[in-house]
Parts: structure tokens; C-alpha cells; sequence
């Protein structure tokens, strides 16, 4: 906390430095530190999630194979892919397991920039009641990530021609 708390900064006015200007704010977007401080998170996130996932009939994470462990999480640059059922249970207790991992660690949730995604096997009624208890719209599809069409049909050449141009 002493690196994070006791950051200062200094300008160049015609090529001299002026004196020490300390943010009140703490580390924001652009600080050479914000990348690894948010590293640092979301591994406290997989942590918090990765137990939860482990126990039988939770609901949270996803299976891709029988004999393979359930995957809670994705991380992606400053994204976070999160797997559950959609249960009122589960729901609750993924949006409890954000709550508290946003107060301990002082990050909140974008929530104009979040998206529910369903499989098509939820129901209406699922998915209504996921999207009220984490208060996020929903979208059939993710789009596109980083240029690239996800959770699209099988990929051909016309799928990534956008990207190519």
C-alpha cells in the first residue's frame, strides 16, 4: 500500500520540472502501476471464485469436460469472462462473491459496460431473474472481442475478413 499511497507526480513546463503534485485519488488509468494493481485483483478475484467453483452443485464456473475441473473465470486484458448457472442461488451467490470482492479491494463494476450472455437452454424466466439481481442488460451474443467475432457460429474466411482489412 506504501507504493500505491505515496505516488506523486511532476510536470515539464519548457523543459523543466515544477514541483511534486500529489493525486488524492490514488493510482488512476495511464499509471505505469494500474496494470499490475490490476493483475493483482483479479488473481484475489480467481481465488475467491476458484473454491466456490470446486464445490459440488454451486452452479459457478463451467465444465468443458466430464473429468475436467470447472472454470470459474476468464481474464482477458482488462476483461473478465464469468460462468454460472442460471439459478437464483447461483446468482446470488456470485453477485454476493463481487460485492465483497469489490468493497475488500476498492474496484467496482462497469456496469454499462457489462453484458449477460445466456445459452440458448435458459429460459426467459432464468433469465429474467438473473438480470435482476445483477442489474445487467443482456445481449444474444458478446460481438466482438479485441476485432474478432465471439460465441459465433463455426468460423470461415468472411468471419475475419474485417480483421484482415
Amino acid at each position: 500500500m506504501e507504493c500505491i499511497s505515496s505516488v506523486s507526480y511532476s510536470l515539464l513546463v519548457n523543459d523543466k520540472p515544477t514541483g511534486l503534485i500529489h493525486p488524492t485519488r490514488g493510482i488512476r488509468q495511464g499509471d505505469p502501476l494500474s496494470p499490475y494493481i490490476f493483475i493483482i485483483c483479479m488473481e484475489a478475484l480467481s481465488q475467491a471464485l476458484l473454491p466456490e467453483s470446486m464445490k459440488t452443485k454451486t452452479g459457478i464456473g463451467i465444465q468443458l469436460g466430464p473429468r475436467m475441473e470447472r472454470i470459474p473465470c476468464l481474464l482477458f486484458a482488462d476483461d473478465c469472462l464469468l460462468f454460472c448457472k442460471v439459478e437464483h442461488l447461483t446468482c446470488s451467490c456470485l453477485k454476493s462473491l463481487l460485492d465483497t470482492f469489490c468493497s475488500r479491494f476498492g474496484q467496482l463494476i462497469n456496469y454499462h459496460k457489462s453484458t449477460l450472455t445466456f445459452s440458448s437452454n435458459a429460459n426467459t424466466s432464468h433469465r429474467q431473474v438473473a438480470t435482476g439481481i445483477f442489474n445487467i442488460t443482456h445481449s444474444d451474443s458478446l460481438r466482438k472481442y479485441l476485432g474478432c467475432p465471439v460465441f459465433q457460429k463455426r468460423p470461415n474466411l468472411t468471419t475475419f475478413s474485417e480483421l484482415i482489412e
